[in-house]
């Protein structure tokens, strides 16, 4: 999939074989946000979007990001 103009791919974290997360910034009525999505592998090795995202605004995005770091040291203490 080409990017166009108004988003701007920020990363790419693989998921599975078939699919990964890919965090862009993209022009949401004239206001940059931040859309993490699930983009899925198709047969012909396309990558697609699928219906799975989430748009974050610049104003949660740190409480968002601070939320996943406290779940991630919630699972590795509960994994010791």
């Amino acid at each position: 999939m080409a990017l166009n103009n108004q988003e701007r791919l920020v990363a790419s974290i693989q998921k599975s074989g078939r699919e990964q997360f890919r965090i862009l910034l993209r022009d949401f009525h004239g206001v940059t946000k931040t859309e993490i999505r699930v983009y899925e592998r198709h047969r012909d090795h396309d990558w697609e979007p699928t219906p799975r995202h989430i748009v974050v605004g610049r104003d949660y995005l740190l409480a968002l990001v601070q939320g996943l770091l406290d779940a991630a040291a919630l699972l590795k203490s509960e994994a010791a």
